[in-house]
This record gives structure tokens, sequence and C-alpha cells, in this order.
């Protein structure tokens, strides 16, 4: 006997006079999911087929312009037809400027000579730019094959997989519809009324199949981001650890000079750290810093108290493991101690697929008696194996601030080594102004490279759209 959604979704078939239809035509009349029960359970009786097939079509994502139109607009509003190559900069990122000289050699729609880009004509013809306007949900098929390879080089667009599903009527359901399908009533949950009135013996009851399709339950969840956090915090809580916490605004003493960096470092200049306008000033120790400033002055021959005062959003969580270990007491510094941080910093980078100025960080410290670079390592595979990583591998880096250095990578299946942390043994310089004697092994591992590996991403930026699809699926 055929359940009432059953002949429901066979009268559609006898109405429409078809023996096929596509999922999305039968939506019309049934809520999806319930379109895709009862076809199983018509299969299952051997009266349709269900046939699905991969589709990739094409999605943009990236609605704007162009670099290199970019660059003819700005030089028709202006009424010229050339601009020097170092001017790009006033209306394009670096990434723009490199794709548009690019994209203008390919496309000879202009000359580059001289430190100069020269157009013939601002008002040029581009196929690229027509094909993007009607690439939208296409199928790959239907689209040029060199102009989608070029496109999603470009990131304007990107390829997205859909099943086609086709509910086709068998012989066995052909025939079956020769004879009016007569829709009766259903009893699907009995009560009290139904029970009384003896109606449940003339109408027919629904049975129940807890194997059949239902409607997706997206329960609540931490974002995933906030899940690697809590993971790692877990990590090194369990290896005995404790975490500590410092200040979002700090001042370049903590953030810079404490670690031994000399006040004419590059990272120190605007392009890379992110000063405050006010208040821009903050206050430092004043012991520490005259400790601080002999260092500098015996190894670097500069040291200005007042670039130490400027604040800053602080560029790593270095400074909160320098701070810690400026805390401690002297009875306290001949105590081993191992602790961590983990928060937000801050530089001032250029936004691209793996780049954001605002990020998450954690370091950590471990400050005991005769430990040593094989202790560091240790520490490191085991902490890295706990996050899932089996395959481990070191090489020598150089950090400023440690001395010996390594940088840890890890193996992942189809992309090879992948670096993702940096470690070394701070350096006397750094140490001896808190008054330290022991060795101290640190650590530090951003949790942008870390969420790319764990959740497959290409652009770090995926991982704020906040699309909810994604953040449902992962």
């Amino acid at each position: 006997m055929l359940h009432i959604d059953e002949k429901r979704l066979l009268k559609i078939f006898q109405e429409k006079k078809k023996d096929k239809f596509k999922l999305e035509e039968l939506e019309n009349y049934m809520p999806r999911e319930k379109i895709l029960r009862v076809a199983l359970w018509l299969k299952g009786k051997n009266l349709v087929n269900i046939d699905e097939k991969t589709i990739k079509r094409v999605k943009v994502i990236k609605d704007e312009p162009f670099p290199e139109r970019k660059i003819a607009e700005y030089l028709k509003n202006l009424g010229k037809k050339e601009i020097e190559i170092k001017d790009l900069k006033n209306i394009l990122s670096k990434e723009e400027i490199n794709a548009a000289l690019g994209a203008i050699k390919r496309k000879n729609i202009g000359k580059i000579e001289r430190g100069k880009i020269i157009f013939e004509n601002l008002n040029y013809y581009d196929k690229e730019e027509e094909v993007l306007k009607d690439i939208n949900n296409k199928s790959v098929e239907e689209v040029d094959k060199n102009i989608l390879d070029i496109l999603k080089k470009r990131g304007y667009v990107d390829i997205e997989e859909e099943k086609e599903v086709t509910i086709k009527l068998t012989g066995e359901g052909k025939k079956l519809l020769e004879k009016p399908i007569v829709i009766e009533e259903e009893i699907s949950q009995l009560n009290r009324d139904i029970i009384i009135s003896k109606k449940w013996k003339k109408a027919y009851l629904r049975e129940y199949d807890v194997k059949v399709p239902t409607k997706p339950v997206y329960p609540a969840k931490v974002h995933p981001l906030t899940r690697i956090i809590r993971e790692v915090k877990e990590i090194l809580l369990a290896m005995g650890f404790k975490e500590v916490k410092s200040p979002i605004v700090e001042t370049e003493f903590w953030n810079f000079d404490t670690l031994f960096e000399p006040q004419d470092h590059p990272a120190r200049e605007m392009q890379d750290t992110f000063f405050l306008k006010y208040p821009n000033k903050g206050e430092v120790p004043k012991d520490l810093l005259e400790k601080v400033k002999e260092v500098h002055l015996r190894c670097w021959r500069q040291f200005d108290e007042e670039i130490s005062r400027r604040l800053i959003l602080r560029t790593h969580t270095t400074a909160s493991s320098i701070r810690y270990l400026a805390s401690l007491s002297e009875e306290e510094k001949e105590k081993n101690h191992k602790v961590f941080c983990i928060d937000r910093v801050f530089r001032n980078e250029a936004i691209d697929y793996k780049h954001l100025p605002e990020f998450y960080q954690c370091e950590g410290i471990l400050m005991g008696d005769n430990v040593n670079f094989n202790n560091l390592v240790g520490i490191l595979k085991e902490f890295l194996s706990r996050l899932g990583f089996k395959k481990v591998r070191f090489r020598p880096a150089y950090f400023p601030f440690t001395e010996p250095s390594l940088e840890a990578e890890v193996y992942l299946e189809g992309k090879g080594w992948l670096e993702i942390l940096g470690a070394g043994i701070f350096r006397p310089e750094v140490l001896e102004p808190l008054g330290i004697e022991k060795p101290v092994l640190a650590w530090g591992i951003g949790f942008s490279r870390l969420a790319m590996l764990r959740y497959n991403l290409k652009d770090i930026r995926d991982l704020h759209k906040n699309d909810i699809d994604w953040l449902r699926r992962v």
C-alpha cells in the first residue's frame, strides 16, 4: 500500500503527464526534504529511479573592476594616458599593482617602458570583463576554459560543485499511473478522539522509518577559530603550562626594547606597527629601563628613552612572556616556570589571502635548570603531536631575541611540508636586565596558519566572512 505522500508525488507525474522531473521542478509542489524522503520510498518499491550527477558551477566571489581597468578609469578622469608605475600605490594595493602590470602586458592594452604605463586606448575592449559580467552560476562547460582559468587565478571566481537530482518513473511506475491515483485520509498520530470514534479502523495508519532522510538540524556551536584556541589552551594546560595575559596596548619598551630589538629595526616602522595617536606615550619601570638601556648602548650604541615610551598595538604575545619574567621576585626566579599566552596581536599588513592586520597568536616559555635545545624540540614535538601533526621536522632559523632558533614544519598529504611555528632560546641580552640566569625556551604559533591547515582554507579571510553555510558544515 502506498503512503499518502507517495501518492501525492506520483499524482504530480500523472497530472503533468511527465515521466521524469528534476528535483528543483518538484520543489514547486513539495518541500525538498520530503521529496527526497518519498522518492527513496518509491525507489524501494521499484516505482522510480533517482539519478544524481555532479555539476561544476562558476561563482563570482569578487565584484569589482580589474586593477588595470581602475588605472584606465583613473587616467580618464585626469585626462591623461600615462602614469608612473611608482604612483600606482595611490590607487592600488601592492598585489593589485603586480596583477595590473602582468595583465597589461598579457592583454597588450598598453606599453610599459621607462617606469611608465602608457595606454593607447583608455576605452579598450576586454573579453575577460565581458565574460565575468555573465558568468555567475554557469556550468564550467559553458565558459571558455582559458578565460575561466585566468579569472580563477586572479581571485574573481571560484568553482562550486552541486548535485543535479532527477527522479524518473520506472516501467512499474508508469504502469501504476495508468489508473487514477486516489488520495485517501491518513493518520500519522493517534489521539484520544480518533481512538474513541474508531476512526482509525477505516483510515490508513502511517508507518515510521527512522532511516529516512530528514531536514538537517544545526545546533548552536562555537566559532571554528574559537574551537582551535580552546583546543590549544587545553593541550598546554594538560602539559603543565599556566596562562598569563598582558595589555593589547603596549609601550615599545615591553614590545621591542626588552627583547633586544634595536630601536632602528625596520619592524618598528609605521609599515609594520600600529602607533597610537592619543595617548601616544606610556609609563615604563625606571629601574628596568636603565638596565635595558645599558645593554642596548653596549651592543647597538643607541637608545632613546622617548622611543621606549611610545604606545603601540602589540605586534606579538612575547611581550606577555617578558612581562611575566620581569614580575618574578628573587625567590621565584629560583623556581622553574612554564607559561603561555593566547591573545590578539596587530601588524600593519596589507590584507590578502594569508595576511590580516589583526590575528591570534600563542606564545609559550619554559624556564628551568639545565633546559636545553633538545628539551625545546621535544616539547614542540609533543605539542604538535597532540594537535594531530604526526610528521614534524625542524630547521635552523633567525629571530632577533632568540639564539639558537628554529622553525617547525609539519607534513600534510597533498601539500608537503609547511612551516607552522618559530622557537628558540632567549638570548642572554634579553635575560640579563631581568636578573634571570636560567635558560628560557620560547616558541610562538599563529592561529591563522593553524586554522588554514585544520579547515583546509586557501584564503584566511574565509575564516571571518560569516558564511553561515560554511560555519554550519565545518
